[in-house]
């Protein structure tokens, strides 16, 4: 069967300077150094895949080598331009560095690198994915880089150049291609659909252009792929998404208003749907994130959201009356969280709904943050306020004694909001209020160097775990523990306790209590939840934290 059938990847390959999108910084330099006649004789392509590092190599050998060259617009019409083209060039060799990585390939191109051009002015040398050659092939080839004939030109393509020894980086000129914006990508996608009369949806365009991932090679063969799946069938968004595996978008947003709204049950239903349909769990993280991210965008006063289409914006809007700023980013530092867990464990699906329904949980907790941060903004406003009165000639701060002195700092942290459950994360923020204190009250200096360099370990069943950093600190804070004790009551209202440990002994303590390590995280409140939604845990694992 005869097929003429080609693909959009070669079809749409750019055949000029022109037609490269989106890698000025590399096009650029290329033409100038051939209007100025400042021909390298090497040259590295890095970057990510799909994003056109050979196909510049072959647009810059045909600008090279044209009949009517050399020139920054080469015709694509003599001989020379149409043999680079279809790739049977003599001049032009194309090597694969994964499959001619040994040290004997490199010896025969060596023993070719002297002969003449058969047409060109050069005879141009791609060796694509370069770094996969061995220690043995670059010592090889370094001599021959370092003084190559006149007529002889290297371009070097890679993905990795980290795995390039420096003997070869420092003898090239090196040119960094970047990942192509979504718009770039989807522009580029909307003019070959109207081209090739391909009935299909923006919104389908756009589920494309994001999940290439900046690589318009990838983007490019997905929409192939997807008109053969359509049968001439209108290409939709949903379509899309089955090839692809894609959660869809109704689903995704029952999600998003689960987390937003603390729906466990919508949130357990949707995540179920999830893994039933073999959805790909990293990239709906990678959705979740870049959906926030947009919502930030709009709470920021950002007034377009570029990557978005109306719908969508009107439903970013939508969320971003129901959250503010900070939760938004607590969201997103969670997510991100979330991506690196999956990433290193073979039950990603029990962690990721594990970790998001955590997140509803902790929620609320977030918000206590949030309200003394505001608070804190509030008091250092007013003490702003009061150093401008005394500045303009008041000058209080010389008639106020040192009793008076005592008492109006006391008196200022004594305004802060009542705190209804007690954190670690908010001992922490408060813990200058409580060094503060301890000053006003007039203690030794050894006892107030001690509370600054002291850490908070954690604070469970109303016990504050705090860590002396060597033994003469954690002797000064244990003398000191019904004074420190006094300080916690005044500022949050409650009596806690507290446990001093050193930090030898802690460490210590940490590698041979292993098991009451784990039955504390049994007795957690959290994992005491998650174990009423979803059962008993028949295993818990510590992580080491060094």
């Amino acid at each position: 069967m005869n097929n003429n059938y080609l693909v959009f990847t070669r079809k749409w390959r750019p055949r000029s300077f022109e037609e490269i999108i989106g890698q000025d910084q590399v096009v650029v330099p290329l033409k100038r150094s051939i209007e100025l006649n400042r021909i390298m004789q090497a040259y590295l392509f890095s970057g990510p895949k799909g994003i056109g590092k050979t196909t510049t190599a072959r647009v810059f050998a045909k600008a090279l080598n044209c009949e009517k060259g050399p020139t920054t617009k080469p015709c694509n019409e003599c001989n020379i331009c149409k043999e680079i083209t279809d790739g049977s060039s003599l001049d032009v060799i194309e090597i694969d560095g994964a499959s001619n990585r040994g040290i004997d390939e490199i010896r025969k191109l060596r023993e070719h690198v002297a002969f003449g051009t058969a047409k060109g002015r050069y005879k141009i040398y791609i060796i694509d994915e370069v770094h996969m050659l061995t220690k043995e092939a670059f010592n090889a080839l370094l001599k021959t880089l370092e003084e190559p004939p006149k007529h002889v030109i290297f371009i070097f393509a890679t993905t990795d150049p980290q795995q390039l020894p420096p003997t070869i980086l420092s003898r090239c000129q090196q040119f960094k291609f970047k990942r192509l914006s979504v718009n770039l990508i989807f522009d580029n996608l909307k003019l070959i659909a109207k081209s090739e009369k391909i009935d299909v949806d923006e919104k389908a365009l756009l589920v494309i252009s994001k999940y290439a991932d900046g690589a318009l090679r990838d983007a490019q063969r997905i929409l192939d792929q997807t008109i053969t799946y359509s049968k001439g069938e209108k290409i939709t968004d949903e379509m899309v998404r089955n090839l692809l595996g894609i959660i869809k978008g109704d689903m995704l947003r029952d999600i998003i208003l689960a987390i937003i709204k603390k729906d466990i049950k919508l949130l357990i239903e949707n995540i179920e749907k999830i893994f039933e349909e073999g959805y790909d769990l990293k990239h709906f993280l990678r959705e979740l994130i870049e959906v926030f991210r947009n919502i930030l965008l709009i709470k920021i006063g950002e007034k377009e959201v570029t990557t978005a289409l109306q719908d969508e914006l009107s439903f970013f809007k939508e969320i971003a009356e129901l959250v503010d700023k900070r939760q938004i980013l607590f969201y997103l530092q969670k997510f991100f969280e979330m991506e690196q867990l999956l990433t290193k464990s073979h039950i990603a699906g029990l962690i990721l709904e594990i970790m998001l329904i955590d997140l509803i949980l902790k929620t609320e907790e977030n918000k206590d943050l949030i309200e003394i941060k505001e608070k804190e903004k509030l008091d250092n406003k007013k003490k702003e306020e009061r150093n401008e009165i005394n500045e303009e000639g008041i000058n209080q701060s010389e008639e106020i004694s040192e009793d008076n002195e005592k008492n109006f700092i006391v008196e200022d942290i004594e305004e802060d909001i009542e705190v209804k459950k007690l954190t670690k994360e908010i001992i922490d923020k408060r813990w200058e209020n409580i060094i503060e204190r301890a000053i006003a009250l007039k203690e030794e200096n050894d006892f107030i160097e001690a509370l600054k360099k002291c850490k908070l370990i954690t604070f469970e069943n109303n016990t504050l775990y705090l860590l002396a950093d060597n033994s003469f600190l954690y002797g000064r804070l244990l003398k000191k523990i019904d004074i420190l004790q006094k300080i916690l009551l005044d500022e949050f209202k409650k009596d806690l306790k507290i446990n001093i440990i050193e930090k030898n002994n802690y460490f210590k303590k940490i590698q041979i209590q292993s098991e009451v390590v784990i039955e504390e995280v049994r007795n957690h409140p959290v994992v005491k939840k998650l174990e009423e939604i979803f059962g008993e845990f028949t295993e818990i694992k510590v992580k080491k934290i060094s």
